[in-house]
């Protein structure tokens, strides 16, 4: 499974580096990349940093300002295993197919996960009919059961706007 740690903001200089807007909670793991995926193919990584809150990546293969270029806003998703994760963490979108519990009752289930820069939301496919998107934050979960495959909501957090 890939995961989004960051989007592709713009060029940085004329050699090629790409300047990338960190979406993952650990901006960390851009200084030890050896590959990324950025559209539908892999690259190398020949040289990252993080400085003043961007990633900054230097591609094998991308050398001018005009390859660079061409990957202005989009996703640069690494594989799920490289993210060595905590034996107590998961992913968020781990918790896809999950029940969703409110109040002691079924509601719904976790169809996927979106995230538009500030945090990862879950949306949610109601039991009646309808969708509802709810962010992954401590205001409107407040269990994830990892061996019931539940996610349980607080008790006001469907004051969401439906979707």
């Amino acid at each position: 499974m890939l995961v989004t740690i960051g989007t592709v903001l713009k060029p940085r200089g004329l050699k090629g580096e790409l300047k990338v807007e960190i979406l993952y909670n650990r901006p960390t793991i851009f200084n030890n990349l050896t590959s990324v995926i950025i559209g539908n193919r892999s690259y190398l990584v020949q040289k990252s940093s993080v400085q003043n809150g961007f990633a900054y990546l230097f591609l094998v293969g991308v050398a001018t300002i005009e390859q660079a270029e061409t990957f202005r806003r989009q996703a640069v998703k690494v594989a799920s295993d490289t993210l060595q994760l905590a034996a107590d963490e998961v992913l968020s979108t781990d918790l896809i197919g999950f029940s969703v519990i409110q109040r002691g009752k079924k509601i719904g289930t976790v169809q996927s996960v979106e995230n538009y820069g500030g945090g990862d939301f879950f949306e949610i496919a109601l039991t009646g009919a309808g969708y509802v998107e709810v962010p992954n934050e401590d205001d409107f979960i407040a269990e994830t059961n990892m061996t019931e495959r539940t996610l349980t909501l607080t008790a006001n957090a469907l004051e969401a706007e439906m979707v």
